[in-house]
């Protein structure tokens, strides 16, 4: 059995030498090893010998480590040991606070619960820090940080790997995950090992282990940092700033360092033993200032994911529709053409295009736009208020997490709609129309992007292709309508301060106004006209 101090290799799950990948730098012997989830027997055997019961997905073949031969030191991350050191006793149990709505999905006779209770720490928090080789000298205490400005520069990485050790959804209550990420340079290594946790309305809890080792000095710093918040307040939209560097985290809570010098390059290296072991929370204004301070690398993700949850409601308000049948039973639903089940919903996209009768003749006043209120225009029109946004969040220091996040919500809203609006009960029937979505996404976010660059044409066509699919008998009038309002909202998006945009309070106006500037002649048909069309025209 492990403990809170120093942890040695069990007999409980494989040895390094039992498979997976293997790299060598400068002496360094990295492997991973990344196997499907438990079979019931292992885990029944885990679960005996650690005493509480495992998470949802198990991963106890799962290992990294890093070794070196010359000074014997060894470390390796794997599932046995960072489970050990779970609670098992109860004390470090959280509450959780359910709504309404799960209580109306429950028996009667559990319409009462407000919080759930286990034996154990049910959300699996662990202070794992890696176990070292029973023949390994040990980590002393440092005041040393990781130098972050060597893992900034642009090295080549020579071996990179992300390998899940476990992970619980907290009985729909949240999730709690355990992971290793290593990536390898040429003269220095990163390994960071996460905990998080999201007990949804209750608290987010993040618990970091990264071990750093420069191949050049034989010098090998371990940092544990430790952080969480209560829900609520992460959700709070924050002031954004944009910046080059990075929060130092132990700004933000505790910090504890540990160096070990194991490697003689080219005499034999002294020990650095200096101090830093806090473990005293700051207070939880303290962090809330913080958090609404900086936005790092770490803070960011929460920032995005707020905010992107309210511009992906507002995204998807656009095209808003409602299946009158889905709450009534033994009710035909009525169906396109294509066999798409066919709501009620209203707005621009849905009703004709009003143009002004001033820039057309008496009998061309409408120009039929009349897109049917299913999923699919929906989600199309959708993704074209998401594209908008995603191009604004390229002017962030970190684009990719809100784009991740923007998508990520996406995919939760679209999912409820499938299974609320429509009834399609079945997890692999929604998967594949997911997996739909995401693969149209990634080819409309490519059409859009060239539609940008190449003009207004090529632009229309994307527009044309994805959201009236690619219909011969749809009018022009409407798409040019679409195309001058992508044109001007991503103006006004450039035009809006970083913070407010990060906020998430974006709305979107309609094509609808665009509609008297699209009708108007302009001078270039007028050139068309009467090269190649002037005798078919009636004359004034």
């Amino acid at each position: 059995m492990v403990s809170n101090g120093r942890q040695y290799t069990t007999e409980a799950h494989p040895s390094a030498a039992d498979g997976g990948q293997t790299v060598t730098q400068n002496d360094f012997k990295i492997t991973t090893r990344k196997l499907p989830i438990l079979k019931a027997e292992p885990i029944e055997k885990m679960t005996e010998n650690l005493g509480i019961a495992l998470p949802e997905m198990i991963f106890g073949d799962n290992l990294v480590s890093i070794e070196h031969a010359e000074s014997s030191f060894g470390i390796s991350f794997n599932t046995y040991d960072a489970l050990d050191l779970v609670d098992k006793t109860g004390g470090s149990m959280l509450q959780v606070a359910h709504s309404k709505e799960w209580q109306s999905t429950r028996e009667k006779k559990h319409e009462g619960i407000t919080e759930v209770v286990k034996p154990f720490d049910w959300s699996y928090s662990t202070t794992y820090k890696g176990t070292l080789r029973r023949d390994s000298p040990d980590f002393q205490p440092s005041q040393t940080p990781i130098p972050l400005h060597l893992l900034m520069r642009q090295d080549p990485i020579l071996f990179f790997d992300d390998v899940m050790l476990y992970e619980d959804e907290m009985a729909d209550n949240g999730i709690t995950m355990l992971s290793c990420k290593i990536r390898v340079m040429p003269q220095r290594l990163l390994l960071l090992c996460r905990f998080f946790m999201r007990l949804d309305n209750v608290l987010i809890r993040i618990r970091d282990t990264r071990v750093y080792i420069d191949f050049r000095k034989g010098e090998i710093i371990r940092e544990y940092q430790a952080k969480e918040e209560r829900y609520e307040v992460v959700r709070q939209p924050q002031p954004y700033q944009r910046h080059g560097g990075r929060t130092k985290v132990d700004q933000l809570q505790t910090d504890a360092s540990q160096v070990h010098h194991p490697v003689t390059t080219p005499a034999p290296a002294t020990s650095t033993q200096k101090a830093q072991e806090a473990t005293q929370f700051s207070p939880v204004r303290t962090i809330a200032k913080e958090f609404r301070k900086r936005a790092s690398a770490t803070t960011e993700t929460y920032i995005a994911y707020a905010a992107c949850e309210k511009l992906v409601t507002e995204c998807a308000r656009q095209a808003n529709y409602v299946m009158p049948q889905a709450e009534q039973k033994n009710i035909d639903i009525p169906k396109t053409k294509e066999g798409e089940d066919l709501g009620k919903g209203d707005g621009w996209w849905y009703e004709s295009v009003l143009c002004d009768p001033r820039f057309l003749s008496n009998t061309d006043i409408l120009a039929a736009l009349e897109l049917p209120p299913t999923f699919n225009t929906w989600a199309q029109v959708t993704f074209l208020h998401m594209y908008m946004l995603t191009c604004r969040f390229r002017m962030f220091p970190y684009a990719s997490t809100w784009h991740q996040h923007l998508l990520d919500h996406f995919f939760f809203m679209a999912e409820d709609r499938m299974t609320k609006q429509h009834g399609i009960v079945a997890g692999s029937a929604r998967s594949k129309y997911l997996k739909d979505l995401f693969v149209q996404w990634r080819g409309l976010t490519a059409g859009y992007d060239e539609g940008l660059v190449k003009g207004d044409a090529v632009l229309a066509t994307a527009v044309w292709r994805n959201i009236f699919k690619a219909d011969d008998n749809v009018d022009f009038r409407g798409i040019g309508q679409i195309v001058s309002y992508v044109r001007g909202v991503l103006q006004g998006l450039e035009k809006i301060p970083d913070e407010d945009i990060a906020s998430g309070d974006v709305a979107f106006s309609s094509p609808e106004r665009e509609r008297n500037s699209v009708m108007i002649r302009s001078r270039m048909m007028e050139t068309l006209v009467d090269v190649k069309y002037s005798e078919a025209m009636p004359t004034k």
